[in-house]
């Protein structure tokens, strides 16, 4: 019997098989935008869950008024231990703290290796986090006060092989280090990351720092009322804070964090790996829910039209004794094998999506059908679910007629065309008006960000970088010999990117009361800075090359001025560094940190030490840079020719600051067009259907001397009413989710009506070509045709 009942909806499908085509194909794009999401956003919400003990390890947050505003939140703070910290807090079960060690190049059998990821951390980092051994000690990975934890493809690359403990290499300029265990390499779910980390044991000076240096993770007890343990640490840690900030007028706090929260609930820039945003995964959710609810929408008035057509048949069944609840049920069988199909070419279009969708969200995500619940459960249910809820409302709708009033053909005018057909169809292009006009806004402001004068020249700016101590110990003589090609205008160095945030400094005018202390952001630079990124001096003198063993001046911008609450800055003294220093230069504003924020306070100190060297700056002048980088390394390669630096424009660092945005803007790009496809594929089948219902009305008009122009206008003003009232909807919501969209970012555009005029025009474009053609086709046919259809 089953067997039977899916032959004859097989027949069905291939009787009508262009509206069934239609109707798998929506409904299968529909699915597909929910499994390609779906895998995204469990991948984005399983981070760090790996961890065995994830529920009760938190990451301990500093808070600090920074410059004049209030309590900021940063992930690094000060260095604590079992002794001055933990040991009294009997709810705390482990402390351990990471230093992040940037990318370093070792040496093995005189074989080099550059760009090692690594991390100083404590001895007992790995009682806290889940770290696999592969070769090496199992119990205690840190066995040895100088020996290294890798990971299995930094121990491939080295040695060759993961059997790699005890086995040498040198590092840190020719020092000879032992790899003391080797584990598995961390899931790409894992909030942090590394190639090596090296114990503190081995590195006194990193473990001794006084500042905000350290990333600090606790391990509460299993037991404990977490509550109080975390009040109990929160308390601790902000009274340490205040009595190291709070002579100099400073505010303090802290907060815990637990670790399955840092990679998507984080207020603070995270250093060790890119985070995520909840809203942004919320937004995903929302998209792909929306897609295949205008799939299902397009599948109900799909269905509607292809059994409205069938009516007499239905009328016949239920004469010759069918009851009501065996036709729901035959409706609900077809619809749900319906599902089934397009599930299957989901799955088809899935997979072949997949690496494209993955390069757009700039991650890996592989589909693991059979592994993965969501997957292997959830993808038949939402077939069944959707297959159920698509044919529940046409099967009780064509089915609830007497077979009397079937056959005689006295049935209501609308019935197949009801409020509820209308308001699913203004549904469909009003989601399509909003997510077009948000596209266009959210590129405006894309553009806007890319495109703004930032105050300072990014153009044809490189920065080196991976420099070793020799190339930085040797700066002053490479500075000279880079000046000697003719395409470089300028050079100078920095400890900080320009585009990114400085360190965090205390400063106050001297002779001020120490509480009037203030926090400045500072850019650690050599001279010819402010020349080479084209940085506008408003008052005062640069920084120049006699200053810079023993220099005591420092530099401001015109917001660190104001924050200073200073009229004449020049000259003035100031007390940084526990020393006297004078302000000898004013520079005008310039965005170097992204345009989600206002202009900071900014100072600029000028260094000697060599270790404070971490990019190279070179303003050139050029269109065959490929030659002029090639010299540009090679210079640097005479004074290192082991090291492999890197080179970066920093107009594309300043660019990819907007990287999320861009891949938020191209998803709601895709999605706007699939929302288009399915809401033309749903408005052809309410024409088709409303072109049928009207054949015997276009017959007489013709007949009575309509004109083909005018049956056309009259089909087509209907939907182009539908339009109005979308775009009218539509509107308002759009202009409120991307005005509190923009409210983000604290330099932004003013949203105007072409957006929203440009997205109504889109849609009844569209509209029109597709409803025209079916109005067209019927408005053309012979009269007589039209009058024989009933």
């Amino acid at each position: 019997m089953l067997w039977y009942k899916l032959k004859l909806s097989f027949r069905s499908l291939a009787k009508d098989k262009l509206n069934s085509i239609i109707n798998i194909f929506g409904l299968a794009v529909g699915m597909a935008a929910v499994i390609l999401i779906s895998i995204y956003v469990q991948h984005e919400l399983s981070y760090d869950k790996f961890n065995t003990k994830q529920e009760r390890i938190y990451k301990l947050i500093t808070l600090l008024n920074d410059t004049g505003k209030e309590l900021s939140p940063y992930e690094t703070g000060l260095r604590l231990t079992n002794e001055n910290f933990a040991s009294q807090i009997p709810e705390i079960e482990e402390i351990t703290q990471l230093y992040r060690g940037y990318t370093q190049n070792a040496t093995v059998n005189d074989k080099h290796f550059n760009g090692i990821r690594c991390q100083y951390v404590d001895t007992n980092f790995y009682k806290i986090f889940t770290l696999k051994p592969i070769s090496g000690q199992s119990t205690n990975l840190f066995s040895k006060p100088n020996g290294f934890v890798i990971n299995a493809t930094t121990a491939l690359k080295l040695f060759g092989t993961t059997n790699a403990e005890g086995k040498e290499f040198e590092m840190f300029g020719g020092n000879l280090c032992t790899v003391s265990a080797v584990v598995e390499d961390l899931p790409l779910t894992s909030s942090y990351d590394f190639d090596m980390l090296l114990p503190f044991s081995g590195f006194p000076r990193k473990a001794g720092l006084q500042s905000l240096e350290y990333l600090t993770y606790i391990l509460v007890k299993q037991g404990v009322d977490r509550n109080t343990a975390i009040k109990k640490i929160e308390a601790k840690y902000t009274k340490m804070l205040d009595d190291r900030f709070g002579e100099y007028g400073g505010k303090a706090g802290s907060y815990l964090q637990n670790l399955c929260d840092i990679h998507l609930r984080s207020n603070y820039q995270q250093i060790l790996k890119p985070g995520g945003n909840i809203n942004t995964i919320y937004i995903h959710i929302f998209l792909a829910f929306l897609i295949l609810i205008i799939a299902i929408i397009n599948f109900i008035n799909i269905i509607t039209v292809q059994y409205d057509g069938k009516l007499n048949q239905i009328g016949i069944k239920k004469a010759i004794g069918a009851e009501r609840i065996d036709l729901i049920k035959d409706f609900l069988g077809r619809t749900t094998l319906m599902s089934a199909i397009a599930l299957l070419f989901a799955v088809i279009i899935a997979e072949i999506l997949m690496p494209f969708f993955g390069h757009l969200m700039n991650r890996e995500l592989p589909i693991n059908y059979l592994s993965n619940p969501l997957l292997f459960i959830g993808l038949p249910v939402m077939a069944l679910l959707v297959g159920l809820i698509s044919g529940l409302y046409p099967a009780i709708t064509i089915t609830r007629y007497t077979p009397a009033s079937i056959i005689k053909g006295k049935l209501p005018s609308n019935h197949g065309t009801n409020l509820l057909s209308r308001i699913l169809v203004i549904f469909q292009f009003s989601a399509s008006i909003v997510l077009i006009s948000a596209v266009i806004i959210s590129q405006q402001q894309i553009d806007y960000m890319k495109n703004a004068d930032l105050g300072f020249d990014t153009e044809q700016v490189i920065a080196i970088n991976n420099l070793s101590q020799t190339q930085t110990q040797a700066y002053s003589s490479i500075k000279q010999e880079l000046l000697k090609i003719p395409q470089i205008s300028f050079v100078s160095a920095s400890h900080h990117l320009p585009g990114y945030s400085g360190s965090g400094q205390l400063l106050r005018l001297y002779g001020a009361d120490i509480k009037n202390t203030k926090n400045f952001n500072e850019y650690r630079v050599r001279p010819d800075y402010f020349k080479t990124l084209g940085i506008q001096v408003a008052e005062g003198n640069e920084f120049n090359e006699t200053q810079v063993e023993n220099c005591k001046g420092i530099i401001l911008n015109e917001a660190a001025v104001k924050y200073l609450e200073v009229d004449d800055p020049l000259g003035r003294i100031v007390w940084f560094h526990e020393a006297k220093y004078e302000i000898q230069g004013i520079v005008k504003d310039f965005h170097y940190a992204s345009l989600q924020e206002k202009i900071a306070p900014l100072m600029f100190s000028c260094f000697s030490h060599y270790g404070n060297i971490q990019f190279v700056l070179l303003k050139v002048k050029t269109n065959n840079m490929t030659d002029l980088l090639s010299k540009i390394k090679e210079t640097f390669k005479k004074v290192d020719p082991e090291r492999v630096n890197y080179h970066m424009f920093i107009d594309d660092v300043c660019r990819d600051r907007y990287q999320t945005e861009e891949r938020s803007q191209i998803l709601t790009g895709y999605s706007s067009a699939l929302s288009i496809i399915l809401a033309l594929l749903g408005l052809y089948s309410l024409t088709l259907f409303m072109v049928q219902k009207r054949t015997k009305e276009i017959g007489i008009r013709k007949v009575t001397g309509a004109g083909i122009s005018q049956i056309s206008l009259l089909l087509f003003s209907n939907f182009l009413k539908w339009i109005a009232i979308a775009f009218v909807i539509s509107i308002p919501i759009s202009y409120y989710m991307m005005q509190h969209w923009l409210e983000q970012f604290a330099y932004h555009i003013t949203i105007g009506p072409l957006p929203f005029v440009f997205a109504g025009l889109i849609t009844a474009i569209f509209a029109l070509l597709v409803v025209g053609g079916q109005t067209w086709k019927a408005a053309n046919q012979n009269p007589v045709e039209s009058l024989r259809s009933e």
